[in-house]
């Protein structure tokens, strides 16, 4: 029996829609073959329905998947959209690496349950609880790459770069010291994940948070220089 390989009356190929699709791969998990207007080899899987290619998930803090449930209801009249990152700070301010990990792993399971393959993870918790770095600078983030290596997911690190709390620089506040970053201290954390994200085939990028959370000028400075890495 041929373990694998998989048959699809209708799959969706970069070309567009095709039938008879033949899907073979490697012991990686590693498409090696793609054959449209095939005959099913004897033994293959057959797919139940069309075959679609796997999804990116474009947006993810992975931290958060295990507050779910906890901020979709209004506790005051006055509660808005931005109520909900009171909870998120306290949450944000007292996750260990180790419990990182276990959550993004969990999470990246789901995904590749839910049919997706990718996902570009926008990371700002970066420092340890009380806003120090941590010994090794990469800590968090390396969580999150072992934490998709072990899950099976391709992964798009995007550490966020996070220096104020409102237009105009206005200095973070306490809920934010975890996330607070200078803009060549940023650059410096790219330069040492490199090799990491090299050697597992992730992609590494920069995700500057927003206007209210990154000053103009550091913003220009930011985009310059990571250019060049």
């Amino acid at each position: 029996m041929t373990t694998r390989a998989l048959f699809a009356d209708h799959a969706l190929l970069p070309t567009g829609w095709a039938r008879g699709v033949l899907l073979q791969w490697d012991a990686n998990g590693q498409l090696t073959q793609v054959t449209p207007g095939a005959q099913p080899l004897a033994g293959t899987p057959r797919a139940a329905g069309p075959v679609l290619p796997g999804m990116p998930n474009l947006h993810s803090h992975a931290f958060q998947r295990a507050m779910g449930g906890l901020t979709e209801y209004r506790g005051a009249a006055q509660d808005s959209f931005w109520s909900w990152r009171e909870l998120m700070y306290c949450f944000a301010g007292a996750i260990a690496p180790d419990q990182l990990e276990a959550i993004a792993t969990g999470l990246y399971v789901e995904m590749l349950e839910a049919g997706y393959t990718s996902v570009c993870e926008f990371h700002y918790v970066h420092h340890d609880g009380d806003g120090r770095p941590y010994a090794d600078d990469r800590t968090l983030s390396l969580c999150l790459l072992r934490a998709a290596r072990a899950a099976g997911i391709g992964l798009t690190l995007l550490p966020v770069l996070y220096q104020s709390s409102g237009f105009g620089g206005t200095p973070p506040n306490a809920g934010q010291r975890r996330f607070i970053r200078r803009t060549d201290d940023m650059l410096a954390l790219l330069q040492s994940l490199k090799p990491a994200c090299d050697a597992q085939g992730a992609r590494l990028g920069l995700a500057p948070h927003s206007l209210r959370a990154v000053p103009p000028e550091a913003l220009r400075e930011a985009l310059a220089e990571a250019a060049l890495l």
